[in-house]
């Protein structure tokens, strides 16, 4: 097999302080990196070793090579494979042993998780991290042991975006989509049509607004099965914003939610604002937007991009048990139908279990 040979370069360079020169015990480790293209990253020892943690210490750098590099190779052999890659995520540990005579790094392990465009997949895609991980050139070139954790993820219908703001709802995922009527022929279609126009006749009727005319209703009758016949369509839809009572009912949904937070001193120092107000605005328009409402989220705030902004939050457990309790207590001052309620509830548990990022 022919090979090809690839190079690349850098340069670090550290520099003395005058206020804590070299070889003072406190001296600086500060290190800058440059490469042609991306610029400077700066570097420095981990925080044992006497380093600044606000910049990137080697183990960690090792650590990025890996997972980046097994991502990279997993779109390899997923495009290998013909499976469409929504989004891969991997988590990344390494240890070093360090002593009096020096120190190294004897494991890693990495958890990756994938995403993909069709969930029937995602069993074959999960698999393919093995065959990543074999071609990763950077677990190819080291001496210690790489361990893979692969989680038994649940496959998405969609993948979960995440706002810029714990004010925003905890993850969007689509609403579990009821089943389509038959449609063996436009026979069902044209009896469904016929019998809404006797049913809206006969209300007429009852409240006084129409005559009592036999001929009139069944041209009305007849009109309708014609117009299925020829249309072989369902009836228009209202969407579950319109049918748990549109702005009102996601307005009230999301104060007393809010009105919670803002009584938990704990729950409430999660949020970057002082002032829950925006917060409960950014909420309010985006589950407006997600059921079926107006779409003013979107247009003033553009894609959520929810779960990357979210990230820099420790939401654990108990987070997410608060979040749940809260809106399971707003959800009970709303007067929902029992179908409307589970519903609701069934995508806001879901959200909160994606929304986790900690033990």
């Amino acid at each position: 097999m022919t090979t090809v040979q690839h190079e690349f370069s850098l340069r670090a360079e550290w520099n003395t302080t005058p206020a804590s020169p070299h070889p003072l015990r406190g001296f600086r480790r500060d290190v800058v990196i440059q490469a042609e293209g991306p610029g400077e990253l700066r570097g420095s020892a981990a925080k044992p070793f006497h380093g600044d943690t606000d910049r990137w210490n080697p183990e960690q750098l090792l650590l990025a090579a890996l997972v980046e590099c097994h991502i990279l190779s997993y779109l390899y052999v997923a495009g290998e494979a013909e499976i469409a890659v929504d989004k891969v995520s991997v988590r990344g540990e390494l240890t070093l042993q360090a002593g009096a005579d020096g120190g190294q790094v004897t494991g890693a392990t990495l958890y990756p998780e994938v995403w993909v465009a069709d969930a029937m997949l995602a069993p074959r895609a999960r698999e393919l991290h093995d065959a990543a991980h074999r071609q990763c050139f950077i677990a190819r070139s080291v001496n210690f042991p790489i361990t893979l954790e692969v989680p038994h993820q649940h496959q998405m219908p969609e993948l979960p975006q995440f706002s810029s703001r714990l004010g925003a709802p905890i993850a969007v995922l689509k609403p579990r989509q009821s089943k389509k009527p038959s449609q063996v022929s436009g026979n069902d279609e044209a009896r469904l049509a016929a019998l809404r126009a006797e049913q809206e006749a006969e209300r007429q009727r009852r409240d006084g607004t129409q005559p009592e005319d036999p001929n009139a209703s069944t041209q009305e009758t007849q009109n309708a099965a014609v117009k299925a016949q020829r249309t072989n369509a369902p009836a228009e839809q209202t969407s579950f914003y319109d049918q748990v009572g549109g702005a009102p009912t996601f307005t009230k949904l999301v104060h007393e939610f809010y009105q919670q937070v803002e009584a938990d001193p704990e729950f409430k120092a999660m949020y970057p604002e002082e002032d829950l107000g925006p917060a409960e605005e950014r909420l309010r328009l985006f589950l407006i937007q997600y059921w079926g409402g107006p779409s003013d989220y979107s247009q003033q705030r553009g894609h959520p991009r929810l779960r990357a902004r979210h990230m820099p939050f420790h939401i654990d457990a108990k987070a997410r048990e608060t979040w749940l309790r809260f809106m399971r207590n707003a959800m009970d001052t709303l007067d929902l139908a029992p179908l409307h309620y589970d519903t609701m509830w069934d995508y806001f548990e879901r959200a909160a279990r994606a929304m986790q990022n900690q033990a």
